[in-house]
């Protein structure tokens, strides 16, 4: 009974199959999955996943239709044949286009394609990718001090396509620390907030303009809400799987409401830079710094930046360790320039 299913089985997975012709005469039979860099990627139903270089390929053709993308042309559809040649062809609706290899950068299933390239756009709380944290740092001697960190940083783009085309790009990020010291019978307690949104307009591979906004609470410096708006351009400098590294520069607009002492508004500049490193499959690093020259009230700034360093345990968990650093160049007096925090956690990836 069991061979005779096996069997069944085997038979319907030919009669949807592909056949490929090697020049040495041999056949292989499977299903296409794609052809790129002059490789052919096939699923076979007895041989599992085969890569079968285009060099040794006599013949091919498909029954389904295909999707056979150009650089920066929209995908054509159609069945698929192999000419004498070495071109490939592609018919649709009794009409038929020859394209050269040289011309073609993909050739996949035109289901498939779809799907991946084509299906409906994500509604705005899906597709974001990125990493939740929590942290905790404590210090005894002198003064007794827990700080506890949460940090959330998530990006959100549609998926790649095998061409270029202009899209927004949506970049979130959210930190709180909580610290509460103790020395000599008193309490002290600070806290910090900081959230903000980036959306990004690539009108090329590498280039940007964006758009940002930003709220901070920081009571180690008297600031008791900071409104940050503004934008400019970018770029994409380094974009590897590995490594990416990308700078931006504009102008905000802040109003910023202390403790003590009237609210302050102004003009300032925007340089920043985004770095994220993945040296193993196990080890990574991110990090950002953002610096805000005072344009408003000359020789005064501030800067935020923030590393984290990664190491995975599994394909959502990771241990974390965490350096962030909120700095003002003219806190009200009696308040700390700098807004240090060293922790270490757990991040989980989604």
């Amino acid at each position: 009974m069991a061979t005779s299913l096996l069997t069944l089985v085997c038979f319907f997975n030919l009669a949807y199959a592909d056949v490929v012709t090697l020049k040495n005469g041999d056949r292989v039979t499977g299903t296409l999955v794609t052809i790129k860099g002059g490789t052919l990627q096939l699923k076979s139903a007895i041989l599992g996943d085969l890569s079968i270089p285009m060099a040794q390929v006599a013949s091919y053709s498909t029954e389904q239709p295909v999707a056979l993308v150009r650089k920066d042309q929209e995908p054509v559809r159609g069945t698929l044949e192999l000419l004498p040649s070495g071109n490939w062809q592609v018919k649709a609706n009794g009409q038929a286009q020859t394209f050269t290899p040289a011309d073609v950068s993909l050739i996949m299933p035109a289901e498939d394609y779809h799907k991946k390239y084509e299906g409906p756009a994500p509604k705005p709380w899906q597709a974001w990718k990125g990493t939740a944290a929590l942290g905790e740092s404590l210090s005894r001697g002198n003064q007794d001090t827990n700080t506890f960190t949460t940090t959330i940083n998530a990006v959100r783009e549609r998926p790649e396509t095998i061409n270029f085309e202009r899209h927004f790009r949506s970049t979130f990020s959210f930190a709180t620390l909580l610290s509460h010291a103790e020395e000599d019978g008193s309490n002290v307690t600070s806290h910090t907030l900081t959230t903000g949104l980036r959306e990004d307009y690539l009108f090329s591979p590498r280039g940007f303009a964006f758009g940002v906004s930003q709220i901070d609470h920081i009571s180690t410096q008297g600031l008791y809400l900071r409104q940050t708006y503004g934008g400019g351009f970018g770029a994409d400098v380094i974009k590897h799987p590995n490594t990416t590294f990308s700078l931006i520069g504009g102008l905000t607009y802040q109003h910023e409401h202390f403790i003590m002492g009237a609210p302050v508004e102004g003009i300032d500049g925007l340089i920043g830079e985004v770095f994220g490193r993945q040296f193993s499959k196990r080890v990574r690093l991110d990090h950002n710094l953002t610096f805000y020259p005072d344009l408003s009230h000359g020789g005064q700034y501030r800067f935020d930046t923030t590393t984290v360093f990664a190491y995975k345990l599994n394909n959502r968990l990771a241990l974390t360790t965490s350096f962030i650093d909120l700095y003002l160049s003219n806190p009200p007096a009696g308040s700390h320039q700098n807004n240090v925090t060293l922790a270490v956690g757990v991040g989980y990836s989604f």
